[in-house]
């Protein structure tokens, strides 16, 4: 049975949401700008997995909504830094595949342990049982996404935007926030719906 929604409460949530997404992205901000990268060279570099495993460019450039060429160039940067390398792939070798080397995954371990502990000192301000209740309801509203299908909508509606998009300013923004849908997606805590998951 549906519950009625408060007064306000649809927009003291939208505050508090955009509220602490600026506050991620001035972080993401200060991560790649402290490494001394380009906001799509971080994004490339934390895209390519720090096992090792390869991603191709034309994937790189998808999941980010740029074109090909520009990643190709942002690639080569990284390159020069020694931060990736290119490697054909084992069987298909007209598959070029781009790994982040030891460098590249330290930048990557650094960055992610700064961002870590900035939010670490965030939660330590905070009541635990406030911090309990701010998880609990934040996995709430995933799982409430999952059961109303808006995930879906909400990936599929950027994707389209994204490639229409593609290439243009603000590009980088809203692609990093769909990978963090995608993400989100994917960690839905248990007793959401599976076929939910896109």
């Amino acid at each position: 049975m549906r519950k009625k929604v408060g007064k306000g409460e649809v927009a003291r949530f939208l505050d508090a949401w955009f509220a602490v997404r600026q506050f991620i992205q001035a972080a993401n901000f200060n991560r790649f700008q402290g490494a001394g990268l380009s906001a799509t060279q971080f994004m490339t570099l934390n895209l390519l997995p720090s096992d090792g495993e390869g991603v191709a460019i034309g994937e790189l450039a998808r999941r980010m909504n740029l074109k090909p060429a520009t990643v190709a160039k942002t690639v080569d940067s990284l390159e020069d830094r020694g931060m990736v390398a290119r490697v054909r792939h084992e069987e298909d070798k007209r598959v070029v595949l781009v790994h982040a080397t030891e460098a590249g995954v330290g930048l990557q371990n650094t960055a992610n342990g700064v961002f870590q502990a900035q939010i670490e000192r965030l939660f330590e301000s905070i009541a635990p049982t406030e911090r309990e209740g701010l998880i609990m309801g934040l996995e709430s509203v995933v799982r409430a996404a999952g059961r109303e299908g808006v995930w879906r909508e909400g990936v599929e509606m950027g994707e389209a935007a994204g490639k229409s998009s593609a290439g243009k300013t603000g590009s980088v923004r809203s692609s990093t926030e769909r990978t963090a849908t995608r993400k989100a997606v994917r960690h839905v805590p248990s007793g959401a719906p599976r076929g939910s998951r896109s």
